[in-house]
């Protein structure tokens, strides 16, 4: 979790018009954990979810079917050609810990999970549950010296800001790091919409929402020739998936080749 949770759970003062419309929108989705578990998906990260008693941990219910969905095939490692190692995972925004010890739980002993945070209370988390470095995802050369203490990134969670300029600054410098065959997975992009504090608003030009639509025509820019800006043209060759789902987008990163048809079998007409 990032700031965009300890924005909800500040102690109360007096607030603008503006931003108490936003954190409304935030406290009234909020759920029992009884009520919750009824309507969560069934799965691994799900039972793990809450089941958890350790440090705390706050999710959008439908998130767990979405992380069970896409980090399921990595519980065993990170496959490569020689075999298979443990998964490196970089967590953007660590709060209390307490997802930090979900991630251990969920993708095993061997993984390697580091969380970073501006925070600098965040530090007290630091131990076997994952490494915490403290520093701003806007920072390219903090990113950079974390990647390299870590041997490298497989998957990324931007659960920071959720400001849209911070989204941008992380996935520039981070997307080119990530090794192809991994994840990156922005969390609560529904402020990509919020004008107020997260710079967003409905298809306003530079949100994560928007940059995730155009890294969509990048992925198809084998079949136009609109001109595409340098994170589009990573899409093209290098993004095999796009997946959006409510509040969370999922890229996929994967070497691709010029695309190309074929016919089988025996002509019929």
């Amino acid at each position: 979790m990032g700031a965009f949770q300890r924005a909800v759970d500040t102690a109360r003062r007096p607030l603008s018009s503006a931003r108490y419309r936003s954190r409304r929108r935030v406290d009234q989705f909020a759920m029992a954990p009884e009520a919750a578990a009824l309507q969560a998906p069934t799965g691994a990260l799900s039972d793990l979810f809450f089941g958890h008693d350790g440090r705390l941990v706050t999710k959008w219910v439908h998130y767990l079917g979405v992380y069970d969905r896409h980090l399921a095939p990595y519980r065993g490692g990170f496959g490569v050609d020689s075999g298979t190692r443990p998964l490196r995972l970089l967590e953007i925004g660590v709060l209390q810990g307490g997802s930090l010890q979900l991630w251990r739980k969920y993708l095993g002993p061997d993984a390697v999970i580091f969380g970073i945070d501006v925070d600098p209370r965040c530090a007290q988390f630091d131990g076997p549950d994952g490494r915490v470095r403290i520093g701003s995802q806007a920072d390219g050369s903090f990113l950079r010296r974390v990647v390299e203490e870590m041997g490298g990134v497989d998957v990324v969670i931007d659960d920071g800001s959720h400001r849209a300029r911070d989204q941008r600054a992380s996935f520039d410098v981070l997307f080119p790091l990530l090794s192809f065959g991994g994840l990156y997975i922005a969390e609560d992009v529904h402020t990509s919409y919020w004008p107020w504090e997260y710079s967003g608003g409905y298809r306003r030009p530079g949100t994560f929402i928007e940059l995730a639509k155009g890294l969509v025509d990048g992925m198809h820019a084998w079949y136009h020739r609109f001109p595409q800006s340098r994170r589009n043209r990573w899409a093209k060759t290098e993004i095999s998936c796009v997946a959006f789902y409510d509040s969370v987008v999922v890229i996929e990163k994967n070497q691709r080749q010029a695309p190309g048809r074929v016919n089988v079998g025996t002509p019929s007409l």
